[in-house]
């Protein structure tokens, strides 16, 4: 014969925290509405999104959750719903390394809007290929991607309802939008500050050749020269780190007429040509070469460096790129939508 106690678990709202579920269960929403004395779709309205319960009935259910270790699961929500409330996060080496804090702010933004991140990390673009189907195999409702992603993944996510918004990179289909610095307004702002001041050379410092912010800013750089008349007179490819840019610097100091402004893709290569022409060559920065950099990262306002360089709104950008993904998956705002956000002009020593 069964006894009562196998039936009732949950003997009242006054038993013990330990005695509450006696069999080894997990909690269920029915058992939070045992001890809440309330209904299951009471217990249903207090934690779903929107739902509507009196101040009483939820303070009651939470407390009963509370002690029973209770939490709705988002497995059942998204049958539900027909959402995993899980937005895939692609960023590969080249991306991290430029921008350290993209998957805090990414993070923070997409909890806020009550959704999960899911990260896949791969070395390169070239690479995403072989994780596309384990991306859409978690049935994420939504991608943002610090990686260019081919035409035919483009399409897949399509199909199956999935949108896309890259983060910082320059959309080569209209299946995705995206989000991104104004690169080329940017480099014109610094470039118009800068180069009217230095006569001589210029050199650009580039990230490796198949980084696609690094091109923008190159081709940003070239226009805005052009517009002054003047030329990028050496470019030298590196891979966005501090000894890159000091190897990079040596190349460029090693020139039987050297660079008077050296443009940088990125702060991290700009402090180490700075320091490479200051400790190595012995030259003042900036009365015999100025330097500038891009990204404004802590580092850049140290005394020691003083960078002239452009700050990247990062933390809008995360910003920006969450909340247009959420409309498209909402259905508000078709695919295609480019937003760019301005740069701001950091003015400090390395370059007056």
């Amino acid at each position: 014969m069964t006894s009562k106690s196998e039936i009732n678990p949950i003997s009242s709202a006054a038993a013990d925290d330990d005695a509450l579920l006696k069999d080894g269960r997990r909690a269920t929403s029915y058992d939070v509405a045992r001890l809440a004395g309330v209904s299951q779709s009471a217990v249903s309205r207090v934690f779903r999104d929107g739902g509507s319960a009196s101040t009483k009935t939820r303070r009651k259910v939470e407390d009963a959750a509370r002690k029973l270790g209770y939490a709705p699961s988002q497995i059942a929500r998204s049958l539900i719903s027909q959402r995993s409330r899980m937005m895939a996060v692609i960023v590969t080496d080249l991306s991290s390394r430029a921008y350290p804090e993209i998957l805090f702010y990414l993070g923070k933004e997409i909890q806020e809007t009550g959704n999960r991140m899911l990260v896949f990390a791969r070395p390169n673009d070239e690479d995403i290929g072989t994780v596309a189907n384990d991306i859409l195999a978690y049935h994420v409702d939504g991608i943002v991607s610090s990686a260019v992603l081919d035409e035919e993944f483009l399409i897949t996510c399509e199909r199956q309802g999935v949108p896309v918004v890259l983060f910082n990179r320059t959309p080569s289909s209209p299946r995705a939008s995206a989000v991104g610095c104004d690169h080329g307004t940017g480099m014109s702002l610094l470039i118009n500050h800068v180069v009217p001041r230095n006569a001589g050379p210029i050199a650009f410092l580039a990230g490796p050749e198949n980084a696609p912010v690094s091109r923008d800013r190159l081709a940003g750089a070239r226009a805005a020269l052009a517009e002054l008349g003047r030329t990028v007179d050496h470019v030298v490819y590196s891979d966005y780190s501090f000894e890159g840019g000091r190897a990079a610097a040596r190349q460029l100091m090693s020139l039987p007429e050297r660079p008077r402004t050296i443009l940088c893709a990125n702060d991290t290569m700009a402090l180490g040509a700075m320091d490479e022409c200051r400790y190595e060559y012995g030259l003042s920065v900036p009365q015999d070469v100025a330097v500038t950099g891009f990204d404004d990262v802590p580092q850049a306002a140290w005394p020691s460096y003083d960078l002239t360089t452009l700050r990247q709104p990062i933390r809008r950008m995360a910003h920006t790129a969450v909340r247009l993904l959420s409309e498209q998956i909402e259905g508000i705002t078709p695919a295609g939508e480019r937003r760019l956000l301005a740069a701001e002009l950091m003015i400090r020593g390395s370059a007056r």
